[in-house]
């Protein structure tokens, strides 16, 4: 799909050293890799979080993303309404913060500023998960992942960055198509924002930090 300049000018790189790619490593449980490793906004606080329902998410979406970039103000707050609006229905999917700030406490402000709903991975336990390198080359970055981690949604097409608004599309599918008990399920893909091959999580940079 093709991208409108103006969405060029508004999207935010966040690269690593050039040339810099890694390879994902094997993820047979998404729950198991985050379990102990969430933290999430109570009041003006972002404490430890245990996830008790994550175990039964057949959905997880990692949304990567920072204070710092413009792009991601505009689009957090229609995943916070989204989320908002679905999780009460569908408890069957979660979302994740994979933080880009420069700190853990630019990402605790972030979080409590935009009243995210979701947990994050604590800032500390990202550079050495495997979650990490499903981000791209660039924020706000959404992936959505079945339980075993593979990628039913992107917002990169390989290295072309197509954006998280079809990707929340996606999701609404699958969760509504899960809902009638329709063809989708956690082995086969939706139709996805992004050209990966079924069944295998796509090679991206780590995410890095500007």
């Amino acid at each position: 799909m093709p991208i409108k300049p103006l969405r060029l000018l508004g999207f935010a790189l966040a690269f690593l050293a050039p040339g810099v790619f890694a390879q994902l490593a094997s993820i047979d449980d998404v729950a198991t890799e985050l379990s102990g490793k969430l933290v999430a906004p109570r009041g003006k606080s972002v404490l430890p979080y245990d996830a008790p329902n994550l175990p039964k998410a057949k959905y997880i979406a990692l949304y990567f993303s920072a204070g710092w970039c413009p792009p991601c103000h505009q689009f957090t707050p229609l995943l916070v309404n989204f989320y908002n609006e679905m999780k009460p229905k569908h408890p069957e999917f979660e979302v994740v913060l994979m933080s880009l700030d420069r700190g853990q406490n630019a990402m605790e402000k972030y979080m409590i500023e935009s009243a995210m709903p979701w947990p994050a991975m604590h800032y500390n336990a990202l550079p050495s998960s495997p979650l990490f390198k499903y981000g791209g080359p660039g924020i706000p970055d959404l992936v959505v992942l079945n339980a075993k981690g593979e990628v039913l949604s992107d917002s990169f097409a390989g290295q072309q960055y197509v954006g998280p608004y079809g990707v929340l599309d996606d999701l609404r599918k699958l969760l509504s198509a899960n809902s009638t008990g329709s063809a989708a399920s956690t082995e086969t893909p939706a139709p996805t924002a992004a050209a990966n091959e079924p069944g295998k999580p796509a090679n991206k940079s780590g995410g890095g930090r500007n």
